[in-house]
């Protein structure tokens, strides 16, 4: 039963790692995708984590049935030769967005918060990342494990020193965007689609589908919960973040309250070990496809990655994230669509 109970946890706290990042972790992906939808984010919240947990499973399901073990022969099992090279070529750019945003997000505590150039922020990150890939990516699992209950600690830690308990919706009704459920769907599709090539592998583990079931389910219960947490925070602040690229970091140093300074640092470990995944899965993925050199990519993918991660981290969030979630969007429809087609029995 501990063994069983250990497996659900292990499942679990892969699949938030794998959905869980600074962008979350911020308060900036929730402020885009759920704040400013006014009240109705709270729903927006609630059904995301249902679809965590549904979709989960699913693939997870459709990962036992026929043994795969990498996103890509996903792709061709569920769809066709064509999909998987279109869908393999959308991961890379997903990828790369998440690699980008990191990078930006470094750089935008270093300035706002340690009083630093943002590019110092950058190039330090940059060199933490490089030194982490030549050792591999074990290292960055580990920290993860470790990261992601330190994450889900602090943050609470910060509601139950700031939460209000008189909230009232209405004070933000007129910022309603009345496109929550579209915002919502994005949302998931993007980070699920991120997540895809760990959730296929996890099955090659953990093989029992009740396990997997309850792991898929308990991992979109904490990504609920973790959210409206944070949404709660925002909502009552709203008039201070607003405008600002890293919210939660807003509202701590706002209210002068200590905690902030170890959050910025977690945020920052939060996002080298998002950025360092990314940039190991872009570069491992791009050495098998085009047959370049480990230091050449990187030379490439960096100098680009260095460019871009100049704009502001909000920018990016909310700009990134729709494009690809819209692309990404067709394509796990087209996947569940065939799934449906070809009466897999979950």
């Amino acid at each position: 039963m501990i063994e069983d109970y250990k497996a659900i946890f292990l499942i679990a706290t892969t699949y938030v790692g794998a959905v869980i990042g600074a962008g979350f972790a911020s308060g900036q992906e929730i402020l885009q995708f759920f704040t400013l939808q006014g009240g109705w984010g709270y729903l927006g919240i609630i059904i995301c984590g249902a679809l965590f947990g549904i979709l989960g499973y699913i693939i997870f399901t459709i990962s036992l049935q026929f043994n795969l073990s990498t996103y890509d022969q996903l792709f061709y099992r569920l769809g066709d030769k064509m999909l998987g090279k279109f869908a393999d070529l959308i991961i890379l750019l997903f990828l790369f967005g998440s690699f980008i945003v990191m990078l930006s997000g470094s750089g935008e505590i270093f300035f706002t918060y340690f009083q630093l150039n943002k590019n110092f922020g950058i190039v330090l990150t940059l060199i933490i990342i490089i030194f982490a890939i030549k050792f591999g990516i074990q290292g960055v699992m580990n920290l993860n494990i470790v990261l992601i209950p330190g994450l889900v600690i602090i943050i609470s830690i910060t509601f139950l020193l700031n939460v209000d308990t008189n909230l009232n919706l209405n004070s933000y009704d007129n910022l309603l965007f009345n496109n929550w459920f579209f915002h919502a769907i994005i949302y998931v599709i993007y980070n699920f689609f991120l997540a895809l090539p760990i959730l296929v592998a996890i099955p090659t583990q953990i093989n029992q589908k009740s396990l997997l079931k309850k792991g898929s389910f308990l991992a979109g219960g904490i990504l609920a919960i973790l959210a409206l947490i944070i949404n709660t925070l925002l909502v009552q602040n709203l008039e201070l973040i607003k405008e600002s690229q890293i919210p939660i970091l807003e509202i701590l140093n706002y209210q002068d309250n200590n905690i902030y300074i170890l959050y910025s640092l977690v945020l920052w470990l939060a996002m080298i070990t998002t950025a360092t995944s990314s940039l190991y899965g872009l570069i491992t993925r791009l050495k098998e496809r085009y047959f370049i050199s480990e230091n050449r990519l990187l030379i490439i993918v960096i100098a680009l990655s260095f460019i871009l991660a100049r704009f502001r981290f909000g920018i990016l969030v909310a700009t990134v994230y729709p494009v690809l979630g819209n692309v990404g969007g067709l394509i796990i429809l087209y996947l569940f669509f065939n799934y449906i087609k070809q009466r897999i029995i979950i």
